[in-house]
C-alpha cells in the first residue's frame, strides 16, 4: 500500500461531502452511491456520521450542507484575502505602464503565477496560470528568494548546479544568492531573458501578517519595450505595489511572528 495515499475511508468521506456540496438540491444515499460508485450502506453510514457532527443536515428529501460546513467555508474565505486585495493593485500597475502584471506565489520549492491583469497591447508576455516555474529563473522567483531569510533561500536552492531555461539563467547558487541579496537591499528584482527569451520582468516580494514571504508582484514586458534604463522607473512602482499588498494582508514591516519569518520589505 502506498503510504502517501489517503485512507480509503477518508477518500469516501471527502467524496460524499463534495457530492453533497455540488448538488443543487438535497441528495439521498441512493443517488450518492450511484454517482460515487460506493456501496449504499457505506454511504448511509458516512451520511449519518457527518450529520451527527453538523457537517451535513438531513431533510425529508435528502442531505444538504450543514452549518458547520458553512462556518468552515466562512473561515477559509476570510483567511484567503488575496484575490480581493491583489486585483486593484495589479490593475493600477497596468494602468500606469500598460504592460501585463501578475501575482506569483510560493508553493514548496517552486513559484506559481496565480493572478493576472493583461496589457491592452497586442504584443505581450503571456504566462500559464497555475503552472509551476523554477524559483531560480527570472524576476518572479528571485524576488521571492530575496523575500525569504537568506538561510531559507539557500536551503531551497540546494547545492546546484541549477537547470537553465535560457542562456541568461543564473545557474550558480552562490551567484543567485548574491543577486537575491542585492535585490533585497534594493527592494525589487530585474530580469532580462533569464526565464523566457525575449522577455523582461520586474518583481518585488510581498508578505502576510506573520511576516512570511508569500510570493511576488510581477511586471512583465517584451524586451523590445523594456531595457535597463526603465528599471529605475518601474522597480519602485512594483515595490510599492508589493508593499501595498503586504499591508492589505496585515503585514507590518519589521515584525516577524515565527522563527523563519522574513523581516519584510
Amino acid at each position: 500500500m502506498d503510504e502517501h495515499k489517503p485512507p480509503r475511508l477518508a477518500d469516501r468521506i471527502i467524496a460524499v461531502i463534495e457530492a453533497v456540496v455540488d448538488a443543487e438540491d438535497p441528495v439521498g444515499p441512493r443517488g450518492l452511491a450511484r454517482s460515487l460508485d460506493i456501496d449504499r450502506s457505506a454511504v448511509s453510514r458516512i451520511l449519518q456520521q457527518l450529520t451527527a457532527i453538523d457537517v451535513l443536515e438531513r431533510r425529508h428529501d435528502g442531505y444538504i450542507p450543514g452549518h458547520r460546513l458553512f462556518t468552515l467555508g466562512r473561515v477559509l474565505g476570510a483567511n484567503d484575502a488575496l484575490p480581493n486585495a491583489v486585483q486593484p493593485i495589479l490593475e493600477d500597475l497596468v494602468r500606469t505602464f500598460d504592460e501585463t502584471c501578475y501575482l506569483c506565489t510560493l508553493h514548496g520549492g517552486s513559484a506559481v503565477f496565480v493572478y493576472e491583469v493583461q496589457s491592452s497591447r497586442p504584443l505581450r508576455l503571456v504566462v500559464d496560470l497555475g503552472k509551476s516555474i523554477p524559483i531560480h529563473a527570472g524576476a518572479a522567483g528571485r524576488a521571492i528568494l530575496a523575500g525569504l531569510p537568506p538561510e531559507d533561500a539557500k536551503r531551497m536552492l540546494g547545492k546546484g548546479p541549477l537547470p537553465a531555461t535560457t542562456p541568461n539563467t543564473i545557474l550558480s547558487v552562490p551567484q543567485l544568492l548574491e543577486a537575491a541579496a542585492r535585490d533585497r537591499e534594493r527592494g525589487y528584482t530585474v530580469s532580462f531573458e533569464e526565464r523566457v527569451e525575449g522577455g523582461s520582468s520586474v518583481a518585488a516580494p510581498f508578505f502576510d501578517y506573520t511576516g512570511h514571504c508569500q510570493g511576488s508582484v510581477v511586471f512583465t514586458a517584451p524586451l523590445t519595450r523594456f531595457d535597463a534604463s526603465r528599471s529605475d522607473q518601474v522597480g519602485p512602482k512594483v515595490a510599492a505595489a508589493a508593499a501595498e499588498l503586504s499591508e492589505r494582508l496585515g503585514h507590518q514591516p519589521g515584525i516577524a511572528l515565527g522563527p523563519n519569518a522574513a523581516l519584510g520589505s
